[in-house]
């Protein structure tokens, strides 16, 4: 069955909105351009329309042999991500939330064979970005606030394998939150881990005081 105008004017413009995204990811657009562009995607009425806000963000064909660059990007665009277990991390990440949210657990992560410094190129705009690290991990936080919340965990001693994570970037009217976790633990763990064992009460508050001569205690 063919498809209808309707049908490719929609996706059409669902494949606009994830180009704009990605432009704005990779900084070939800045927020305001992003903004402005969105708005013009939801009034086109043609397809012709759609791909003349998009000419200048659609990735160009080659066949030439380029160098593999040890990068990745993970844009977030009213929506969420969420990387946790196993899963693969570049030794820079370059993360834009825009108002969405993403959580990057790097717990049981895998890195490439050699590296012990990863980077995270940190982008955040009305949205919220969590990175769990494990216990022993340098953290070298550089990120600006504006209007802003960035909070990290004061963490403990370098661990063994002397891992650095760097953080670069800013977030605007949003949160950045660095978290220290033992691998399967939740955040009431954590918190718990933080504060430490709690004090047990005072024996002699619970002790029976000895009776006067008169009987009365």
């Amino acid at each position: 069955m063919a498809e209808t105008p309707a049908g490719m004017l929609l996706r059409e413009r669902d494949e606009a909105r994830a180009l704009l995204a990605e432009g704005y990811a990779q900084d070939w657009i800045d927020q305001a351009e992003l903004d402005r562009r969105l708005e013009l995607v939801e009034y086109a009425l043609t397809i012709t329309e759609l791909r003349t806000l998009t000419t200048d963000v659609r990735p160009v064909e080659t066949t030439a042999l380029v160098p593999v660059m040890q990068a990745e990007r993970i844009p977030v665009l009213f929506g969420s991500v969420e990387r946790r277990g196993a899963w693969m991390v570049a030794p820079r990440t370059q993360v834009r939330v825009t108002f969405g949210d993403a959580v990057l657990d790097l717990r049981e992560a895998v890195l490439p064979a050699g590296v012990t410094e990863l980077e995270l190129e940190v982008k955040v705009a009305f949205g919220n970005l969590e990175v769990i690290v494990p216990p022993g991990w340098q953290i070298d936080n550089r990120c600006r606030a504006i209007l802003a919340s960035v909070e990290q965990d004061p963490g403990g001693a370098p661990g063994r394998e002397r891992r650095l994570l760097r953080l670069t970037g800013r977030v605007v009217l949003g949160s950045l939150s660095v978290q220290e976790r033992l691998p399967g633990a939740g955040e009431r763990e954590a918190g718990q881990r933080r504060r430490g064992p709690q004090k047990p009460l005072r024996a002699a508050g619970s002790r029976t005081l000895p009776a006067s001569e008169d009987g009365e205690t």
